[in-house]
């Protein structure tokens, strides 16, 4: 995974350096001093944290436990105090250094992810795949669900204004007649919570945080005096120590207690002076932005941030075109087997997918503007085309008007709006489409027919072209193999009836021995040729083999001629396997005569004059091509006998 998004050694070590900080983070723990102020229970952890962050161990321990005020109004304006933290606010202010340095180490990875993937040119569309928590209603819920629940609240709502809301305005907006559809749309409870004015839940939770309290529980209550004014909300109940927010997956109600403590933003400009100190480039990288001492605004809490990026989020689906993946979960107890259908229903029901059924049973299941569905379907009328080109005049509503005509949908399929063709079931608009690639499929084969016609006459013409050449360049060669032939035989040898005749051409090597690969090679290697050796001829032949105390017989053999030797070989049988070897070899320039009979038939011998052995006497139907390539081989020097035994 590292080497596809090219990241350097040095980086992947730095990446598990901060991993390593994180988990060590977490095993800094905090004790009572006399004064009732945090204290460092174990030093050598704190000590490791600041090797691996290449820090100052002393100023990661102040970092942790004091925090710097400077006052901003009064006579002392601009003086700089050392307030203790309590083991509340240390352990807080602890998992927000832990927090920051993970976040930002995974939006930097999905950072150079994003660049690896960035394509080359300039990107005009793009796909991306949103997956995120699912509604939580728990026995106790706090500020984690409030936030999740919060943008699952903002992603219902979009889901409502791209596809409930908008779809109706949309057939109001093209007067087209249909019956609405009721449904519940949750811009109430989204306001709720994120309204400044009058504040929601968030503004009122920022303003218990805004108050100065060392004790979590002191600023808890002032959270909960905040809430007394939403209480007039319809979907906003009171409780003690809780509050119920009506959601549109169901009531859910949160604890206050330790709101506003997760709510506050620990990462103080002390923790940011602390990363800014280090040694290592890598942790400035992840913490580009200095700290500016002169800002006194108060920096953004939690529920800001989530805030934020729900609010991002939704600028980015609003210009997009979402599709929606719903999924039902069939029981709590994440069993294969179990269906638990109170719960399944209830699920139909909040994600308002009986609405979204309802409209897409009253509503139309295809809407294109007039002048898009002329330019798709123009084909399947033949008045508004010819031959597959567009031959329409008139204005774009008419010609929609008569592709539907054309086509014979009937009236109730489909409605005429202002400025688009609405297509009622989708069944409809597929056999458009099935008639559209009927079209062009019909067409594809009139083309393909032509095409073949063409293709047809080229090989007929080539065919004859090449059958001419053959015939002249090919009976150039026989004729001159066989004058040649004529000239060796001399005319003393009486021929067949077929001998010769045709358009025949001596191929010379046919057994293949100069190829590479297949048998030829393998007898190649038998008689122990190089691979720049030349074999002028080579094919089947038969011997008369003549043993002692009983008759010949015919065996075959291979024969083969090259610029050195005369070849003989023959199969064998070594321990049942079949081995090829060399029978006989004669060298060319051994050679003293051949000589063969004057009747009809194949036999010759091969007079090498050796005292050892006979000369052997072979039979192949190629005689005249063997006589023709051996006397080329010994220039001309071939005495060759033909007489009547």
């Amino acid at each position: 995974m590292c080497a596809v998004i090219g990241l350097q050694q040095a980086e992947q070590d730095n990446i598990f350096r901060m991993l390593a900080a994180i988990l060590w983070l977490g095993n800094v723990s905090f004790s009572e001093d006399d004064q009732g102020n945090a204290a460092i229970v174990d030093q050598s952890v704190v000590d490791f944290v600041a090797y691996l962050l290449e820090v100052d161990s002393a100023h990661v321990n102040k970092a942790l436990t004091i925090r710097i005020v400077e006052t901003s109004r009064g006579g002392r304006r601009g003086s700089v105090y050392d307030v203790p933290l309590n083991c509340a606010q240390a352990t807080a202010v602890r998992d927000a250094l832990s927090k920051a340095i993970y976040f930002n180490l995974f939006d930097w990875i999905v950072e150079r992810v994003n660049v690896s993937l960035k394509a080359r040119g300039a990107t005009a569309h793009s796909i991306g795949i949103l997956d995120i928590y699912g509604f939580e209603i728990f026995e106790r819920n706090s500020f984690e669900q409030l936030c999740i629940n919060y943008v699952n609240e903002k992603l219902q709502q979009i889901f409502i204004q791209l596809t409930l809301k908008a779809e109706q305005e949309e057939y109001e907006r093209e007067q087209i007649k249909w019956t609405p559809i009721k449904y519940f749309d949750n811009k109430v409870v989204c306001e709720l919570i994120e309204e400044k004015r009058p504040p929601g839940v968030f503004a009122a939770l920022n303003d218990a945080c805004a108050t100065a309290h060392a004790d979590p529980t002191a600023a808890d209550q002032t959270f909960v005096q905040r809430l007394n004014a939403l209480s007039s909300n319809p979907n906003f109940q009171p409780r003690q120590g809780q509050f119920v927010i009506k959601h549109y997956a169901g009531d859910v109600s949160y604890a206050i207690d330790g709101m506003t403590d997760k709510n506050k933003d620990q990462l103080l400009k002390d923790l940011l002076n602390l990363l800014g100190q280090s040694g290592n480039t890598f942790v400035h990288t992840l913490f580009p932005n200095e700290v500016d001492q002169d800002n006194r605004r108060r920096p953004p809490t939690a529920g800001d941030k989530i805030k934020a990026s729900a609010n991002d989020l939704v600028t980015t689906l609003m210009q997009a075109r979402p599709s929606y993946i719903r999924t039902i979960k069939p029981n709590e107890n994440k069993s294969p087997k179990e269906y638990n259908e109170p719960n399944v229903l209830h699920q139909i029901k909040y994600l308002g997918l009986q609405e979204n059924v309802r409209i897409r049973r009253a509503g139309f299941a295809s809407r294109q503007t007039f002048d898009k569905f002329v330019e798709r379907f123009f084909l399947l009328s033949p008045k508004c085309s010819y031959a597959g080109e567009y031959t329409w005049s008139g204005d774009y509503e008419s010609g929609a008007k008569q592709i539907l005509k054309d086509t014979n949908i009937p009236a109730e399929e489909f409605q005429m709006g202002v400025t688009k063709v609405f297509i009622k079931t989708p069944e409809t608009l597929f056999a458009l489409e099935t008639m559209r690639d009927r079209y062009w499929h019909n067409m594809a084969i009139r083309i393909q027919r032509a095409w073949r016609n063409y293709l047809r006459y080229r090989i007929e013409c080539a065919t004859r072209i090449q059958r001419f050449w053959r015939k002249l360049n090919g009976g150039k060669e026989f004729i001159q193999l066989r004058d040649q032939g004529h000239k060796v035989l001399q005319g003393r040898k009486e021929r067949r009836r077929y001998s010769l005749v045709g358009y025949r051409r001596f191929m010379g090597d046919y057994l293949g021995i100069g190829n590479k690969g297949g048998p030829g090679e393998v007898i190649a290697q038998a008689i122990g040729l190089s691979a720049n050796e030349e074999v002028p001829f080579s094919c089947r032949a038969e011997v008369l083999v003549s043993k002692l105390g009983r008759s010949s017989k015919h065996e075959p053999r291979s024969l083969v001629l090259t610029k050195r030797n005369v070849y003989l070989v023959k199969q064998v049988l070594v321990n049942r396997q079949v081995q090829i070897q060399a029978d006989r070899t004669i060298p060319v320039g051994a050679i003293k005569f051949v000589s063969c009979s004057t009747l009809k038939d194949d036999w010759f011998s091969i007079g090498a004059g050796s005292p050892q052995e006979p000369d052997p006497l072979v039979s192949c139907v190629f005689k005249t091509e063997f006589f023709t390539h051996l006397t080329n081989v010994l220039r001309g020097s071939l005495n060759l006998k033909i007489g009547d035994t």
